[in-house]
C-alpha cells in the first residue's frame, strides 16, 4: 500500500515538473533568496487539554464543642478550624498544537499563484487552542455557612428576680413588706451549652411524638412529613454548634500541557495544606504525566536538518503520529492509566518530493 501511495506521489510530480515550489526550514538563512508568494506552516504536536477537579475542605469548630462529650455523649467533634485540599479527579483530553519547532516556508509556484491558492488556504486557516503550558481559568463552587450557624448568637445574659423584705413606715409604724426585683445575670458557656442541648432533646421529642401519633390532631401525611422535616433541621442546626461544620468548595483548573522529548510532563504542584499551584514544579510534591516505557519506542530525530534548499526532495514535511500510553504518577509512584493516544511529536517526519502542487497541506499543518 505504501508503495502504491508513493508511485502516485512520484506520478503527480513528474506531471507538475515545471513549477517552482520549494519548502524552507525556518528561520531561513540570510543567504536564501525566495520570490514570489509564500506562506509558512508549522507541523503539529500533540498536547493535553487537562481537567483537575479538587475539594477545599473548610472544617468549622462548634460553638459548643467543649462542652459536647458531657451534654451529647460526642466526642467525634471538630476541635480546630482548619482547611485541607484533596485531589478529585484528573482528565485529558488529546489536542493538537503547532509545533513552533518545526516551521516551514512554502515558496508558490506560478501555477497556484495564478490559480489564488493562497487567498483559498488563508480563507480555511486551521485553528488551534491557546498556548501550552498555561492555565487557561478555573472555576470555584462555593458552600456557604448555614445562615442558623453563622448567625447564631444566643443572649449571654439571663433575668433573674431576687425576693426580699423591705423596710417601710406605714401610719407611723415601721414594717417589713415583701418586695421583688429583676436584674440581669450573665450566662456561663456551660448554661449557654446546656440551653441548645434541652432544644435538641426537645426537637427529638417532639418528633417521637408526631411519628408516635400522640398529637390529638389528625395531620396529613404532606403536613406531618413537612413538620418532621422543620423539627429534624431545627435538631440539626442546634446540633452543629456542638459537632462543627464541615463544607466543601468544589474548584475545577482546565489548562494545556505538551509533552517535549525527556517523556515527562509536570502537571502542578499538590499540597494537602496549601492546595493546587503551577510555580516550581519540580519537586516530590508535583502530578506528572509519563509517555511509555522509552524501551517501547524512542523520539525520532529531526531529519530536517540535513536536507539543502536544493534538493530534489525539497518538498513538504510531514509526519505521522505514534500511539503511545499516557500514565500519571505523582511522588514517584504510577496513580493512573489514561490508555494509548496517537501523538504527533514523536512520529517520523517525512519529506515529499519537490513540485507536489496539489498537496491539502490543512491535514498536516497549521497555517500561520
Amino acid at each position: 500500500m505504501k508503495r502504491i501511495l508513493w508511485t502516485l506521489i512520484l506520478c503527480a510530480s513528474c506531471l507538475l515538473s515545471n513549477a517552482q515550489q520549494n519548502v524552507y526550514k525556518m528561520p531561513v538563512g540570510d543567504n536564501t533568496a525566495i520570490k514570489g508568494q509564500t506562506f509558512c506552516y508549522m507541523l503539529p504536536t500533540t498536547g493535553f487539554q487537562v481537567t483537575l477537579s479538587v475539594t477545599k475542605v473548610r472544617e468549622i469548630k462548634g460553638y459548643y464543642a467543649d462542652h459536647a462529650e458531657s451534654l451529647l455523649g460526642l466526642n467525634n467533634v471538630i476541635q480546630e478550624n482548619r482547611t485541607y485540599y484533596k485531589v478529585n479527579e484528573v482528565a485529558v483530553k488529546p489536542v493538537q498544537m503547532p509545533d513552533t519547532t518545526q516551521a516551514y516556508l512554502v515558496q508558490l509556484s506560478k501555477a497556484q499563484a495564478k490559480a489564488g491558492f493562497l487567498e483559498k488556504m488563508i480563507s480555511c486557516k486551521r485553528q488551534h487552542p491557546a498556548s501550552s503550558n498555561a492555565m487557561q481559568w478555573y472555576t470555584t463552587a462555593s458552600t456557604p455557612i448555614p445562615d442558623f450557624f453563622k448567625n447564631y448568637a444566643e443572649l449571654s445574659y439571663s433575668e433573674q428576680e431576687d425576693s426580699y423584705l423591705e423596710t417601710k413606715i406605714i401610719d407611723g409604724v415601721v414594717t417589713q413588706v415583701p418586695a421583688n426585683k429583676t436584674k440581669k445575670v450573665s450566662k456561663t458557656s456551660i448554661q449557654k451549652a446546656q440551653e441548645a442541648a434541652d432544644a435538641i432533646s426537645k426537637s427529638r421529642k417532639d418528633q417521637y411524638s408526631l411519628v408516635a401519633g400522640e398529637q390529638e390532631t389528625p395531620y396529613s401525611e404532606e403536613a406531618l412529613s413537612r413538620m418532621l422535616q422543620e423539627l429534624k433541621q431545627w435538631e440539626e442546626n442546634y446540633l452543629s454548634l456542638f459537632t462543627g461544620l464541615t463544607l466543601e468548595d468544589e474548584i475545577t483548573y482546565t489548562f494545556c500541557v505538551t509533552p517535549d522529548q525527556s517523556l515527562s510532563c509536570p502537571l502542578f504542584a499538590f499540597d494537602p495544606a496549601t492546595g493546587v499551584s503551577f510555580d516550581n514544579l519540580t519537586g516530590n510534591n508535583v502530578y506528572r504525566l509519563v509517555l511509555g516505557p522509552k524501551a517501547e519506542f524512542s523520539p525520532i530525530a529531526n531529519e530536517v536538518g540535513s536536507i539543502q534548499a536544493n534538493s530534489k526532495n525539497n518538498g513538504y514535511r510531514i509526519r505521522s503520529t505514534i500511539p503511545i500510553q499516557v500514565m500519571m504518577t505523582f511522588q514517584g509512584k504510577r496513580i493512573h492509566d489514561f490508555g494509548f493516544f496517537d501523538m504527533s511529536q514523536y512520529g517520523p517526519i517525512q519529506i515529499l518530493p519537490a513540485h507536489f502542487d496539489n498537496f491539502d497541506i490543512h491535514k498536516y499543518g497549521f497555517i500561520f
